[in-house]
Order: C-alpha cells, then structure tokens, then sequence
C-alpha cells in the first residue's frame, strides 16, 4: 500500500498546482499553476523541495487531511490557524507529520490563500506536463472529500530543511505595480490619470479572473481578440477592468491596458471581495521609456 494523505474535509477551495503547465495555450489551455507564486516557491523551500514541485492551494478555509505515511511539510501564505492533532502548529515553518497524524488548516484571518507543501511530493501522473488541477484537462477542478493523494517519493530525512522564513507579503496596502500595456497609448492623459488615481474595490474573483470597479471611465477604445496572460488588465466597455489570472482565458477581446508584475500577481491573490486597491506604473517601466 502506498503511502498517502486522506482528505477527510477538502475544505471550500482546495487544488493540486504544481509550477504551471507551459507549451499549451495554442491549445485552449490556460497556464493553471499558484495563484501566489511567492507563497508557492517558500513552501517547497521550506521542506527541502524543487519549486515545481506539486502543493495544495486553499481558498479561504483549508482541508483535514489524514496521513498514512511520514513526511516533513509547511503552510506558507494567508494568516491562518494550522493545527496537527489539535496542536496549533507555525506558518512558514516546516514539521513533522507521522502516521495516523491529523493536519486541519482553519479559516483565514487575513488574506485569502495557503499553500501546503510535502516533503515527499504528491502525485505521480502528469497531465499535458503538470499535476495541476484544471477541469476538464484534469478529472476535477479541486481534491474531493476521501479521496487519497500519493506521496510520489520515499522519506529523505537527509534533505536539507530551511528552519523558519518569515513572510511580510501580506502587509501592504493594495498598491499594485504593473507595466504598460499593448493599448495604454491609445489612452489619453486624462483617461489615463484617472486609472493610476482610482481605488478599484474587487468585485467577483476566482483562479480565472478578478473584475474591479471604481470610477465611470467610459471607455470608447476598441480590439481584436489578442493573447492574455496572467496579469493582464483589460478595460472594457462599460469600464470596469478585468485582471486574468493562472486558469484565464489565452486571448481575449478587451483592450490590454495594463500588465501585473509577478509579484503583484501574488498579491493580488491574497485579496478577496470589497478590497481596495490602486496601481502603480513600474519604474523599470519608466526608466525603459526614458530610455528609448
């Protein structure tokens, strides 16, 4: 029998993603991968993994899992209660799980999503070159209550495991940097002025995308249906902006105003429904037009 995690509760959003699956957007299929990359990477770090190596990531209320098997593991990411057998355990800090052990991740308390990661990895298959969970590529959109996920690598308790980390990347005050887009000269400086000078509140968000809306921005700019990647900030007509995200769509309509840098992405990802923020352009971004 192999060694394995139970899912006793999947709690209410709970994926497998691994570092993305790349190769596949003339085929329809968005990038998938962590939401917050940073969260991602510190967690495989913590217990001694490659930072392609597959995690859980939890949505607001995290799962109880059951272990059959030993491994080392860590929570990185929102402000949340981690117990093992009841015992509250850290954040950002790797421990032991045994046999029998029972790890519950509550409810956040501030931010949005975590990430656990096992020093033995989970999952063997690969689907199109990823573990990560998208419906339909993948049987389901999320892990499923009795459902068992496989370790896919023996014990190693010679691997070499960072202590503690200590994270700041959910104080901040909902700044985000972002680049120029494809269409942000077609913007004129009033238009332009009033997006770097709004507070957007979040509306409906999910892995696809976050919809902000602040200010009547009336937008009269028009496109062909183009690429869109992660990050990606469209204006539509009505608007409001459109943010993709990891499981968005590869091309889209709207007009490419604006583009999220990676840890802007992770931020972003901590936010939930009635959060405030605003953007910022990049100063590489400025320093590459002064420049030219």
């Amino acid at each position: 029998m192999k060694s394995s995690i139970k899912v006793i509760d999947p709690g209410f959003y709970t994926s497998i993603q691994d570092n993305g699956r790349y190769g596949y957007r003339s085929m329809g299929f968005p990038v998938s991968g962590p939401m917050d990359k940073k969260s991602y990477v510190t967690a495989n770090k913590l217990v001694g993994n490659l930072n392609n190596e597959a995690v859980l990531e939890t949505t607001l209320k995290g799962p109880k899992l059951l272990f059959s098997g030993s491994c080392f593991v860590a929570v990185c990411g929102a402000m949340t209660p981690v117990f093992k057998n009841k015992k509250k355990m850290e954040l950002n800090k790797p421990f032991f799980c045994d046999l029998g052990d029972v790890l519950e991740i509550g409810v956040v308390e501030k931010g949005f999503r975590n990430y656990i990661s096992f020093s033995r990895g989970i999952c063997q298959e690969k689907i199109f070159k990823s573990h990560s969970q998208y419906y339909p590529i993948t049987e389901n959109a999320t892990i499923k209550k009795g459902q068992n996920i496989d370790f896919s690598h023996p014990i190693n308790l010679e691997k070499m495991f960072i202590k503690k980390i200590e994270l700041n990347n959910l104080i901040f005050n909902g700044e985000l940097e972002v680049f120029q887009g494809p269409y942000w000269n077609n913007l004129d400086n009033e238009l332009k002025s009033k997006i770097l000078n709004t507070e957007f509140e979040i509306g409906s968000n999910d892995r696809m995308a976050y919809r902000l809306s602040g200010v009547n921005i009336g937008n009269k700019i028009s496109s062909l249906s183009a690429s869109v990647i992660p990050g990606t900030v469209q204006l539509t007509p009505k608007g409001d902006l459109i943010i993709v995200m990891r499981d968005g769509q590869v091309t889209g309509g709207y007009p490419r105003i604006l583009q999220l840098t990676e840890n802007s992405q992770s931020v972003l990802s901590q936010f939930r429904t009635g959060k405030l923020i605003s953007f910022k352009i990049s100063e590489y971004d400025r320093f590459l037009l002064k420049e030219l």
